[in-house]
C-alpha cells in the first residue's frame, strides 16, 4: 500500500508540478528514502499492524517533516499554492 501511495504522490508531481518547475519529486524531497521510510511506519501504525519506540518514530518523523518543508519551499519559490485546491482540467476529446 505505501509504494502505492508514493507512486501517486511522484505522479501528481510530474503531471501538476513538474511542467512548471522543471525538478522531480524525488530530488525536491530530498531523503527519498527516508520519506518511503517514514510513509511505511504512517500505515503500519494507523493500520495498528505494529508499534514502536519514540527514537525510532523521531527520525521517521524528522525525514517526513523535511520532505514537506522542502516541497512547500520549492512551490513557493515557483507559485505553486499547495493550500488550494488544483485547477480542474478539461479532458481532451478523443
Amino acid at each position: 500500500m505505501i509504494h502505492t501511495v508514493s507512486c501517486n504522490a511522484k505522479q501528481v508531481w510530474k503531471d501538476e508540478v513538474f511542467p512548471n518547475i522543471n525538478q522531480p519529486f524525488p530530488e525536491v524531497a530530498g531523503n527519498w528514502d527516508g520519506l518511503r521510510r517514514a510513509l511505511k511506519l504512517r500505515h503500519r501504525l494507523v493500520h495498528g499492524i505494529t508499534s514502536c519506540g519514540r527514537e525510532y518514530a523521531e527520525e521517521r518523523v524528522h525525514w517526513a517533516v523535511s520532505a514537506a518543508s522542502n516541497v512547500r519551499a520549492v512551490c513557493t519559490v515557483y507559485g505553486v499554492d499547495l493550500d488550494n485546491r488544483l485547477p480542474v482540467r478539461k479532458r481532451r476529446k478523443a
